[in-house]
């Protein structure tokens, strides 16, 4: 038979551990947003000067991927709450005003099973903040190397 104290404590942890990831998929995404910046930056000074056609080129070509990634981070940092949810916090505004309620049904709810599918949706989401992540990372390297070459071309030609 499962010890409940060991379970307890092994959801504990694992509720640490998707809450240390989650933030710091958070911090990722929120720190590739600025290179963005710089992105627009190196378009602002291109376009003080006359440029050679495929270096406009591959600039325009350089925006769509930057712009995707931009795109994508803020998909991943926008804030997700399923109203539905029969667990986690979201479903508490639904006691607003009603406490005696809300006492009822945290009373009538299994503590570790509460706490198991909150620990499985959050760890979902940490993995779609990820995926998004490394997409928009992706994106980034692709539009940073189209834009270095066509600064390069617009250097030597």
């Amino acid at each position: 038979m499962t010890d409940p104290v060991a379970v307890a404590a092994q959801i504990d942890q694992a509720q640490i551990d998707v809450n240390d990831q989650l933030r710091r998929a958070d911090t990722k995404a929120g720190s590739l947003l600025p290179l963005f910046s710089g992105f627009l930056a190196g378009v602002v000074a291109l376009g003080t000067r006359p440029m050679p056609t495929v270096a406009v080129v591959l600039l325009w070509l350089a925006a769509v991927p930057m712009a995707l990634a931009v795109l994508v981070l803020l998909h991943a940092v926008r804030p997700r709450f399923g109203d539905s949810d029969p667990f986690g916090f979201p479903r508490l505004v639904r006691f607003t005003g009603r406490p005696s309620e809300l006492l009822s049904a945290l009373a009538d709810q299994e503590p570790l099973t509460s706490q198991a599918v909150e620990l499985s949706t959050l760890a979902a989401i940490v993995r779609a903040k990820y995926r998004r992540v490394r997409l928009a990372v992706d994106l980034l390297g692709i539009g940073l190397l189209l834009l270095s070459v066509s600064l390069t071309l617009t250097a030597l030609l």
